[in-house]
């Protein structure tokens, strides 16, 4: 599950250092406005999938814990608290100016800084998918402002929990990934060092290695 303004790209070379097979690889476009709306993605899970979610992506994916029945769930970025509030202003603002000049014009001048071997090439990447995920943008708004917060589902989670966050993210901060290890039954918590929100992008070796040695 991707995050605001991205594709399936951002995962990409993360599941390609994994040895995971285009064909084995299931991309949910957040198009729908409540975290309800996409309980439909989660029901009837086969028990040997593994459910991936990369910033709101992973936010979604958290508020399913408590009933999926995936082996595992991995989220990268992610923030399980209900939205702040004061963030509120910034969203809608960003609405209206991917409404205005397109996805990427819209987050060429937000991005915050860029980590990894490759930064350019990284927000390159991140100005694609913004471009080609703009009309998704109006739902995307309205499920991260509406969203009741993860921690209550992450509780009841059955299946071992993975959240890994860059040292340097400032959208999610490490201590938010903590807290959402700390409340799962089975989870556990790693730290990306020096990458940034992006992280499946900016250093794709490094993530799929976590996910090997967990």
């Amino acid at each position: 599950m991707p995050g605001t303004l991205c594709t399936g790209a951002v995962f990409d070379r993360f599941l390609d250092g994994l040895g995971v097979a285009h064909t084995a690889r299931t991309f949910v476009t957040l198009d729908r406005p409540s975290i309800e709306d996409y309980r439909v993605d989660f029901d009837g899970l086969a028990t040997d999938t593994i459910v991936c979610g990369f910033s709101l992506g992973a936010i979604v994916a958290a508020h399913f814990a408590d009933s999926m029945t995936a082996d595992r769930l991995i989220l990268f970025g992610l923030n399980p608290y209900a939205d702040d509030p004061a963030k509120a202003p910034l969203r809608h603002a960003l609405l209206q100016d991917v409404r205005t000049f397109g996805g990427a014009a819209a987050l060429k001048t937000r991005l915050a800084d860029i980590f990894g071997p490759a930064p350019d090439a990284t927000r390159a990447a991140i100005c694609q998918m913004a471009e080609e995920t703009a009309p998704l943008i109006g739902a995307q708004t309205q499920l991260a402002l509406s969203r009741p917060g993860a921690l209550p589902a992450l509780t009841q989670a059955a299946m071992p929990v993975l959240a890994a966050t860059g040292t340097q993210d400032q959208a999610s901060p490490p201590p938010q990934g903590q807290a959402a290890a700390q409340n799962a039954p089975n989870g556990q918590f790693r730290r990306l060092d020096g990458l940034g929100h992006f992280a499946p992008l900016e250093d794709p070796s490094a993530c799929a290695k976590v996910m090997r040695d967990w």
